[in-house]
């Protein structure tokens, strides 16, 4: 049986280069806290840039520690993002959404 993936996709755009610049470090960062010394969260460190949008578009294990520092990779990139979300799905199911702005 494969393993059970969820997929975050979606696109944020950022005021100026610098301020996508700061998210994608702050990201990084974040990652480096976590106690995970996972090969799963490897997709999380890279991100797609075209000009101040950052694209998502990854699959990590369902695995709760690995979907939680996801969860807290996308909250830090939606934070200072001004427009845009990144959706994740369980297959057809909705699991979380991460708008920009942080807002719920």
């Amino acid at each position: 049986m494969p393993p059970q993936l969820i997929r975050f996709h979606g696109t944020y755009r950022y005021d100026s280069q610098e301020a996508l610049d700061h998210a994608i470090e702050e990201a990084r960062a974040q990652l480096e806290e976590e106690d995970l010394a996972s090969p799963d969260l490897a997709s999380l460190r890279c991100f797609v840039k075209r000009g101040t949008s950052l694209s998502v578009d990854v699959m990590v294990p369902a695995i709760a520690d690995v979907r939680f520092a996801a969860a807290n990779v996308f909250e830090t990139l939606a934070r200072d993002a001004v427009e845009g979300a990144v959706e994740a799905r369980h297959g057809s199911d909705h699991v979380d959404f991460f708008p920009s702005g942080g807002d719920e």
